[in-house]
């Protein structure tokens, strides 16, 4: 990277590092994401991303795209081999944090490494007291009412006094209110107001059932139902036949622009607990939501019904169709949710992150230590939330 007076360098290179494997990609698709809004603010910049080789995910051309043979929380040698071809100017880990990698990375020269996080459970990695000297920022990525330092973190943080703490809420791919969806157009589905069935990855199970199949049945079973025009993305992970009827089309994938566009366009959504939620409330959409996936989904899904900027229910296919169903046709239930979201502060945080982003890159271009308030202590309040108790 070479240093230009006042400006980031032309050419800075950026490598990706999400957790990725069989049977989930939210992680991937974050940083595939994050990647597609850099490249439209940014198309000099050299954006490279890691992904385990069983991880059959959408990977669009304009990215350098570089295989593991497992999740690089599993692969440091691979993680290694990668980090010594592309030579990274940042590094950004999301949701797996190896003391070994974070070692090669200084080793190698990195300039800036920032850590992800969007669970309890990987939150608490970046707050480890060897990890935590290791950073330069931790970007959580939390819903609006929990952007606050616990007391514990903000004791931790003083280990390192140049660390930059960020809270954001949802991230979204650049706008494109125009976009043509072939596959959608060609089937016949309106422009708007269908119902969309989502699940995430569409890998996993719940309750011993595949959720790719869960999500397909009740997809069918609220059409049958209603006979509401009905999108069904399985999932990249999935692997349920698809099968098409009129005013009702599944298919396997989107890729993250495609995606957003649906959820905007959509008179009601049924997604997974996952990165989805933020993504479907930040964009003002209905919402019923269900664990399809990790451990800690019952519990923030059941937090964010009480909140009511959403709904949720048991993850069968007859509960979801029949749920979905009723809250199709409850207009007021509609309104009061997106209301709610809307009020809380659900909102699109992806311009923030780009620019912090350039920002890490302009500092490291001119040498210095680190990202530091207007008083010399590190900043915790630079995201889109305060710290508190």
């Amino acid at each position: 990277m070479k240093a230009a007076t006042g400006t980031v360098c032309s050419r800075p290179v950026i490598l990706f590092i999400p957790v990725s494997g069989p049977q989930g990609a939210g992680e991937f698709y974050r940083a595939l994401t994050i990647a597609h809004a850099c490249r439209a603010r940014h198309p000099g910049w050299d954006l490279h991303i890691c992904v385990s080789r069983d991880a059959d995910v959408e990977k669009p051309g304009g990215l350098g795209y570089h295989t593991l043979r497992d999740s690089p929380t599993r692969d440091t040698d691979g993680v290694e081999r990668i980090m010594r071809e592309v030579r990274p100017d940042l590094v950004i880990f999301d949701s797996t944090l190896r003391q070994r990698q974070l070692k090669i990375c200084r080793k190698l020269g990195v300039a800036k490494v920032v850590y992800v996080s969007s669970r309890a459970s990987s939150r608490r990695r970046g707050f480890g007291l060897r990890k935590l000297r290791a950073l330069d920022e931790h970007w959580m990525i939390t819903p609006p009412a929990e952007q606050r330092l616990t007391h514990r973190e903000r004791l931790l943080a003083r280990v390192n006094r140049r660390l930059q703490l960020r809270f954001f809420s949802t991230l979204l791919p650049p706008d494109a209110p125009d976009r043509a969806l072939e596959a959608v157009d060609r089937a016949g589905l309106p422009r708007e107001g269908h119902a969309l069935f989502v699940s995430g990855g569409g890998g996993g199970m719940v309750d011993g059932e595949p959720v790719d199949r869960t999500f397909q049945l009740a997809a069918r079973r609220f059409h049958a139902a209603t006979g509401h025009p009905t999108l069904l993305v399985a999932g990249p992970l999935s692997s349920v036949p698809l099968e098409s009827d009129p005013l009702r089309l599944e298919v396997r994938s989107m890729c993250p622009g495609d995606l957003a566009t649906m959820i905007a366009r959509a008179a009601l959504v049924v997604s997974g607990g996952g990165s989805l939620v933020q993504q479907t409330l930040a964009q003002g959409r209905p919402l019923l939501a269900v664990p399809a996936g990790g451990s800690d989904q019952p519990a923030r899904l059941a937090k964010l019904a009480r909140e009511e900027v959403l709904q949720t229910c048991a993850t069968r296919s007859e509960v979801m169709a029949s749920k979905a169903a009723t809250l199709l046709q409850d207009q007021d239930a509609q309104s009061n949710l997106v209301a709610r979201a809307r009020a809380l502060g659900f909102r699109n945080d992806m311009p923030k992150v780009v620019s912090a982003m350039q920002q890490l890159l302009a500092i490291a271009d001119f040498g210095k230590v680190g990202l530091r308030s207007s008083d010399g202590t590190p900043s915790s309040t630079a995201g889109s939330g305060g710290e508190g108790d």
